[in-house]
């Protein structure tokens, strides 16, 4: 999350508030230390019930909120707030079998989470696949930390929670924070973020991801940023054909499968959707295959590796128009009204310089998610140069939902299906709507007293009062 929330405020942003972001990391990962080591006795200073009571009160917020209606994620944020409500339930009670419930919903949590990231990483083999492993590894080892009592008999629980991430955050600020003070003017925030360049594929020159190339994005022949435009910008859009709005007769219903991997036609054959970023008049970001791959399901398993063996030559599409002419309309679009165009050209300008494609690796939808983050970094920072900006950001919905996304999608694969929720998170944190949770609470509020209205109104129409003239 803190990730997302340093590309939306950008690289400026961090260079120039670097000192403020390495005492803010210092400042967490203290307070990480302190909780961890007084978890460890297991006589506990941290206010615990107040730390319930705020997780209540955020866990409601989040639940009112989605229940009006309001903003693109309802079903996720639906889901972040009765999770959250069920563990602030839980710690409030203060209560011996609170404490082993939690401690047992965190480690089945770790364990999921782990073994996900183990089995994406044995099957897909993204670059770095052997490190993800390992974080797999070690997110197992803490859900068997958290499952056996010794030594605080599950007291503990949610200080080891709250301490662990304070503690990788807080280092992950330190070091951003000191990178950004030993980089050039140019470097965008995902180099900051960059741990190790050198891991990638030759084609990967440019990607504005974590496997981006330093050099080649700070010295390649890509146009210096352009001064705003008189006017207002053109719209961004994000076309994505879903897997089950491309195929043709989708033989069976799976929910989950149909919207983020892939939709089987009336044939068997598998489709697994597209996705492409398109600015009119001259911008359209469509990555295909040159020659189609045989998607076939005995094939398929092979094709999910993200390994150079699976590269073949792709090329890209010129406008939207002429794609839907030949294909079909995109299912969804999500548009952003503003964006750096000029660090999207940059973008655009060293990735299409290779015409790769991997299933896996380098598909259409990697392309316009890399595509999306490059168009948005700086994008909030650039507004408004406060702090106030990151504070609220780390208190929004979406931001959490974003990030979860992104975490799934980068140790396994980019689908249309994800670019989707991806798009549309990233939409309602850089267009928010309602502009704060003030709003949203009177609009929220707005929208329940029109629901009893309504009901007021049905109730009447179904239990009508005698007139004086019908009365005995």
């Amino acid at each position: 999350m803190i990730r997302l929330v340093l590309l939306l405020l950008g690289a400026d942003f961090i260079r120039r508030n670097w000192h403020a972001l390495a005492v803010a990391g210092l400042a967490w990962g203290t307070i990480g230390v302190s909780l961890m080591i007084d978890a460890l006795d297991g006589v506990l200073n941290f206010p615990l019930a107040l730390f319930g009571y705020l997780l209540l009160l955020e866990s409601l917020v989040t639940l009112w909120v989605a229940h009006s209606g309001m903003g693109a994620q309802k079903t996720l944020r639906q889901a972040k707030g009765g999770l959250f409500l069920l563990i602030a339930v839980l710690v409030i009670t203060q209560h011996q079998a609170s404490n082993m419930a939690l401690a047992m919903l965190f480690g089945i949590a770790f364990t999921i989470g782990g073994a996900l990231q183990i089995t994406s990483a044995l099957v897909v083999r993204f670059p770095r696949w052997r490190m993800a492993m390992f974080g797999g590894i070690v997110q197992i080892v803490l859900a068997i930390i958290f499952f056996q009592p010794y030594p605080t008999h599950y007291k503990g629980t949610v200080p080891y929670c709250l301490a662990l991430g304070l503690i990788f955050g807080g280092w992950n600020m330190i070091w951003l924070a000191l990178r950004s003070r030993v980089l050039p003017q140019q470097a965008a925030a995902d180099v900051l973020a960059e741990r190790n360049g050198s891991h990638q594929r030759p084609f990967d020159a440019g990607l504005h991801d974590g496997a981006a190339d330093l050099q080649t994005l700070l010295h390649g022949p890509a146009p210096a940023p352009a001064a705003p435009a008189a006017g207002p910008l053109p719209p961004m859009t994000v076309h994505v054909w879903t897997p089950t709005g491309s195929a043709r007769g989708p033989a069976r219903r799976q929910p989950v499968i149909d919207r983020y991997i892939a939709a089987v036609d009336i044939h068997g054959v598998i489709s697994t959707g597209h996705a492409a970023l398109e600015i009119l008049p001259d911008l359209y970001i469509s990555l295909y295959p040159a020659e189609e791959i045989d998607r076939s399901p005995d094939q398929f398993a092979r094709l999910l590796r993200a390994t150079a063996d699976n590269d073949v030559k792709g090329r890209y599409l010129t406008d939207y128009r002429s794609e839907a002419a030949a294909w079909c309309e995109s299912t969804e679009k999500i548009v952003f009204r503003d964006y750096r165009r000029a660090s999207l050209d940059r973008f655009w300008q060293h990735y299409r310089q290779s015409a790769i494609y991997n299933l896996t690796y380098r598909n259409c939808s990697s392309t316009v998610a890399h595509a999306l983050e490059a168009a948005l970094e700086g994008v909030i920072g650039g507004r408004d140069r406060h702090w106030f900006n990151a504070v609220r950001m780390m208190f929004t919905p979406e931001i959490w939902v974003a990030s979860q996304i992104r975490k799934r999608a980068v140790t396994m694969a980019w689908t249309p299906g994800m670019v989707l929720d991806y798009a549309r998170a990233l939409r309602a944190v850089v267009h928010p709507r309602p502009l704060s949770w003030a709003a949203s609470l009177h609009l929220a509020l707005r929208q329940s007293r029109r629901l009893r209205k309504g009901w007021r109104a049905r109730r009447v129409d179904r239990n009508p009062t005698p007139s004086t003239s019908e009365r005995p």
